[in-house]
């Protein structure tokens, strides 16, 4: 897999070392119906703008430059969760959540559809675009995971997999990983042969450290799989007390372990999974997550985990904001992360925040 330049890379990383901590709610948009709930959140290439899915049945846009909201569009007829853009900011597919289980291929220009992606018998449950180009990968509840070009409303490829609730791509687009849940497991294709056997899979289990909340031990329910923008770890993301990242290359034998107070899925049983309340942030450093109404916690992942491979919270973001963080997302381009619940709130660096950790927290490694 393809890793990014090491100097550009440490650039980077000291450059939002620098801001990391100062972090704070910016701008808080309320333009969901009352009582709905955000599902999926994502950022275009250029940072420019963020699109939001409800269980509402809309989308939303932000434009992220000028700190506002741009406009909704509305999905009433076959609902809509998990919004992706295309590489076309103007452009994004979507999963439907009731009628049928196509996926849509939606201009957010003129609000019309250009293409209808066919196939899922269930709900899809992930919905991930190729960094490079316009494939696009899909699971779905029918144990199906699908391999689709934005070009062509045909099925380019299928894997039958039990449970595969979430994919990946590596930051290269060669590589892809499946979640499947049922099995503890984490398989990982090549792009160019995915009809063949996974070249690697890795099995997700740390009963000493599950045994802690639960007897016999359970893994708690995945929410979210992701590719650290080097490629050197996967993140899988829980509805539990714990988040893993996995070393992309070794599996399971360079796990570490992340805990954090947080609720434990959406607030209904008729609610939508969302995508996910955790991610990295794009110098592949951090992991910044929500807990709760705890606001945002935040871990450093060069800093040394302890004998149990648990790694302790690098610092908390606004601890008493009181605003729910179900969904959280880090703008690829610019120094902006959103979260979301029933709002979705911009945070940005505060030039008057507290400094950062004194040195002895600091980071004792780098791997």
């Amino acid at each position: 897999m393809a890793a990014a330049n090491p100097l550009h890379r440490q650039l980077e990383s000291t450059k939002l070392n620098e801001t990391i901590t100062r972090y704070r709610p910016s701008k808080a948009f309320s333009n969901f119906a009352q009582g709905a709930e955000v599902t999926s959140l994502d950022f275009d290439d250029t940072g420019e703008f963020c699109i939001a899915t409800g269980d509402d049945e809309t989308l939303q846009l932000y434009d992220c430059k000028l700190g506002k909201h741009s406009k909704t569009l509305y999905s009433k007829k076959y609902g809509c969760h998990l919004a992706r853009f295309t590489h076309l900011q103007s452009n994004v597919i979507y999963a439907s959540t009731k009628e049928n289980d196509t996926i849509r291929y939606l201009s957010l220009h003129d609000n019309s559809y250009i293409r209808y992606f066919k196939g899922h018998k269930r709900s899809v449950t992930s919905l991930e675009v190729s960094p490079v180009d316009d494939q696009f990968i899909s699971c779905s509840n029918d144990d199906t995971v699908r391999v689709w070009d934005l070009r062509s409303h045909n099925c380019a490829g299928l894997l039958n997999i039990t449970a595969p609730s979430l994919a990946a791509f590596d930051p290269s687009g060669i590589i892809f990983a499946v979640a499947a849940q049922s099995a503890s497991a984490i398989l990982l294709y090549d792009l160019r042969n995915y009809d063949k056997q996974p070249f690697t899979t890795f099995t997700l289990t740390d009963d000493s450290f599950l045994s802690q909340y639960s007897y016999p031990p359970r893994m708690p329910a995945w929410s979210k799989l992701e590719f650290s923008n080097d490629g050197k770890h996967m993140l899988v993301g829980t509805r539990g007390h714990a988040h893993y990242v996995v070393d992309s290359f070794a599996g399971d034998t360079a796990q570490f372990v992340y805990r954090a107070k947080r609720p434990n899925g959406p607030t209904s049983p008729k609610k939508l999974e969302t995508s996910g309340d955790v991610c990295f942030t794009p110098d592949a450093r951090y992991l910044v997550s929500g807990q709760g109404e705890r606001g945002v916690i935040v871990w450093d992942s060069w800093m040394q985990a302890d004998e149990k491979k648990t790694l302790k919270p690098f610092i908390e973001l606004a601890e008493n904001t009181k605003s729910m963080a179900s969904v959280v997302s880090f703008n690829p381009k610019m120094n902006l992360f959103a979260t979301a619940h029933k709002d979705v709130t911009f945070w940005l660096p505060e030039q008057h925040a507290p400094d950062a950790p004194s040195p002895s927290a600091a980071p004792t490694s780098a791997r």
